[in-house]
């Protein structure tokens, strides 16, 4: 669903907004979409590193892999997919 809104923003931003969709050969709402998805993207792996880069989310990991590890070894034979490949 679109629906239509109108937002103030400076004569200079539009004009950004408007060279960047004129040089890529996008819409300004193109423009706009690309700007929060690189932004949103940037917050979430902000977050990852500043939650998953201390040393008790480390401890934590690491914890999980030894208690995984285990499963990695079932001792059946690997099979065969390659007919399906």
């Amino acid at each position: 669903m679109t629906v239509m809104v109108t937002i103030e923003v400076p004569v200079e931003l539009r004009d950004r907004i408007v060279n960047l969709a004129s040089r890529q050969h996008i819409t300004m709402v193109e423009v706009l979409r690309r700007a929060i998805e690189t932004a949103e993207t940037e917050a979430f792996w902000s977050e990852v590193r500043a939650t998953m880069g201390t040393p008790e989310a480390r401890a934590d990991l690491q914890r999980e892999t030894d208690l995984l590890e285990g499963t990695l070894r079932d001792g059946l034979e690997p099979e065969d997919w390659s007919e399906y490949e």
